[in-house]
């Protein structure tokens, strides 16, 4: 059957360098991704456009359906005293900015830095080790694989739901993400997400909270609850 632009899929990959004793360079298990839609590599998205879920398959891409060729006038000189003047490190193996772009110092000379813009795997034919792992059939699992990614949940930790009636989705969360110091953000692109992937009317969540079960002090013992001068959250 294969897979249509728009199916939400999880996906477990393994990335090689082939001309390097097969080094991994990039691996993932549980990736969620939007087929069609997002950044994969060609030959990524060529195999997946085929594959069925449960299918596990061995890629080989060579640079022009995975990173480029490499090109040399993507090696910039740059003096070495602009670069001081800004406090950067000069010498090779250094990460740098360069209007925008990052790119790697390859070559110092008396006077010059030379820095790469190449992307690091430019030019390098790749193994990739492919499974298709599950495809969301309703709009409930679309919702719940897309909060995972932003999230870095495991999906089987989050329940979605949508009533087709009202177009509402609702999403029930862990405590857990209350930690995270960037949550509206996040919730702010699943919001974006789950309403490019599904098209509902109206997004809810709800944040489950667990207390701990109230325990009755007897005559002569303290509580285990907080007073009311405690703050609670």
């Amino acid at each position: 059957m294969g897979l249509r632009v728009g199916d939400v899929v999880l996906i477990n990959y393994t990335v090689k360098v082939v001309d390097e004793g097969e080094r991994v360079v990039d691996s993932g298990r549980g990736s969620v991704i939007v087929f069609g839609k997002g950044s994969l590599l060609k030959a990524v998205e060529e195999a997946l456009a085929e594959m069925d879920v449960g299918v596990k398959r061995e890629v080989i891409a060579p640079p022009e359906k995975a990173y480029g060729l490499r090109r040399e006038d993507l090696v910039v000189r740059v003096p070495v005293k602009q670069l001081q003047r800004l406090g950067i490190r000069v010498r090779v193996g250094e990460e740098v900015d360069v209007g925008g772009r990052r790119g790697v110092i390859s070559r110092v000379t008396e006077r010059f830095a030379y820095i790469d813009l190449n992307h690091p795997l430019a030019g390098k034919t790749l193994k990739i080790e492919l499974e298709l792992v599950a495809r969301a059939e309703t709009p409930s699992d679309k919702a719940r694989f897309l909060a995972s990614r932003l999230l870095g949940l495991d999906p089987s930790g989050i329940e979605a739901g949508y009533d087709e009636a009202s177009g509402v989705v609702t999403i029930r969360l862990p405590a857990s993400i209350l930690g995270l110091s960037d949550l509206e953000a996040r919730l702010q692109r699943i919001a974006s997400d789950v309403y490019e992937a599904v098209g509902p009317r109206k997004l809810s969540y709800v944040i489950e909270v667990e207390y701990p079960e109230r325990v009755e002090a007897k005559p002569g013992e303290a509580s285990s609850q907080p007073s009311e001068s405690s703050s609670t959250s």
